[in-house]
Formats: C-alpha cells, structure tokens, sequence
C-alpha cells in the first residue's frame, strides 16, 4: 500500500509512518521511527505534515507525547483537496494561455530539420523534391559528383520524372562539360559557374518552403530544412549568382 499512499499525494515517509501508526495505534514517535524504518528526527519531520492533513493527532499521555493514526476514510478529503487544487491550476493555465500562444508566435518560424544518412539518404531526400507543390525548384549543385554516386540510368529517370510532373527546374552547376551536352526545354533553364568561383562540396535545391541539402563528399547524407525564412534568403542568393553565371549557349559555344 505504500505506492498507493504515495500516488494520493503522500511522500515515501509520510506514507510509511502513517502505515506503522495504522498498524501500532497510538504510540510515541520512538516506536513509530523504529516501525516505519526512519530515523526519530525524520519521524518528528513526517508526523508533523501528517498531522497538517489531519491523518494523525497527537495528546499527552503522563510525560509522554502520544501519536495517533486518524481513520483513512480521510485520505477521501486528501484526494478532492488534490482534484480542487487541480481544477484551480487548469483554470490558471486557461487564463495564461492565450498569453503563452501569442508569445510562442511572436518568437518566430522554427525550422523543421531532417537528416537521412548514406546515399540511400540522398535518394530520399531527392524523391522529396520532386514532390514539390509550387512546381518549381532552383538547384545548385555539380553534375560531375552526383554522377560519380548514382548511375546515368537513375539520373536520367530522375530528369524524365521531374518533367513528366511538370516541374521547372532552374540550376546553377559547375561542371562545364555538362553543359556540352545537356538539353534545355521549357522546364529546364541552366547556368554554369566554373569551380574556382562557386566550389562546391555539397548540392543545395530551393523549393517551396524547403531546402534540401545533399553531402556526396565522405559521409554521404541528405539534409532537408523546412523553414520559409531560410528559403527566402537562399533564394535571394540564388538570384544574385544566377545573374552572374552563363547561360549554357554560351558554354556550348566554347
């Protein structure tokens, strides 16, 4: 019954002398110590809380001080005491509340980040991109590395994939030769940037409201970061170097 005492609000030695008066009946606090396993000081301790909740009183018996358990059916008002202080703290929280959303609020988007190791991580994060709801996505990134860790037959299905979903794609890449061959359609706008200028360790996709970031350098992984502030200023970097890279007519040319 310890447990029990202790779930109705009693502390672990409360619980126990109050059990070790049920059992003694009125008793000193010498006899109480000694059953319920305390030290006598402890035991002062604890009859005097018990004795806040009127779970045991307490008379003079000749020269000695007596202690005595009062009938559990008391432990009733213990518990609707508890569910009255309970009832109280809701209705504190009720009022507090609107307060706490609206600063909760006034804080700010919290970025929502997931992480997905192994190259298999960098497959998945890549299926979320195509699962795009704006239908248009801005890549940064180095051919040459993602051909070095997936196979042409994957990146090509990939390619026919995003256009069959009519996702338009705008990217920044870094591998010239690239450009020598790769199509333009109109779902697909490229620019280059040679590798002294952009170099590269990781490949970065802008879309909607995310930032998918994929490691294919050591320990492969894929990042993606869902916050609309951070879209936004990655976006605004996009657009500057965007202006400062060629179009891929004029790489086809050289």
């Amino acid at each position: 019954m310890l447990k029990e005492l202790q779930d109705l609000g009693l502390s672990e030695k409360e619980a126990r002398v109050y059990l070790a008066a049920l059992e003694l009946g009125a008793t000193t606090a010498d006899k109480l110590a000694k059953q319920a396993k305390i030290k006598r000081p402890t035991a002062y301790v604890q009859l005097e809380s018990l004795m806040k909740m009127g779970l045991m009183s307490t008379y003079e018996e000749g020269k000695k001080t007596m202690f005595a358990p009062e009938s559990p059916e008391l432990l009733k008002r213990l518990l609707a005491n508890q569910q009255e202080n309970l009832r109280t703290k809701e209705s504190e929280l009720s009022n507090m509340l609107p307060a706490l959303m609206q600063q909760f609020a006034s804080a700010g988007e919290r970025p929502v980040v997931r992480f997905f190791p192994g190259k298999e991580g960098v497959a998945v994060a890549r299926e979320e991109v195509l699962a795009t709801k704006d239908k248009n996505i801005y890549i940064i990134f180095s051919p040459e590395k993602l051909s070095q860790v997936f196979s042409q037959k994957y990146l090509d299905e990939y390619s026919d994939r995003r256009r069959s979903l009519g996702i338009h794609s705008k990217g920044i890449f870094t591998y010239k030769e690239y450009f020598a061959h790769a199509g333009v359609d109109e779902l697909t706008e490229r620019r280059y940037l040679p590798p002294s200028e952009l170099p590269l360790t990781v490949d970065i996709f802008i879309f909607d409201d995310k930032v998918a970031v994929h490691s294919l350098e050591g320990s492969m992984f894929g990042l993606i970061i869902q916050s609309s502030q951070i879209v936004r200023s990655l976006k605004l970097i996009f657009d500057f170097l965007w202006i400062h890279a060629k179009e891929s007519v004029e790489i086809a040319k050289k």
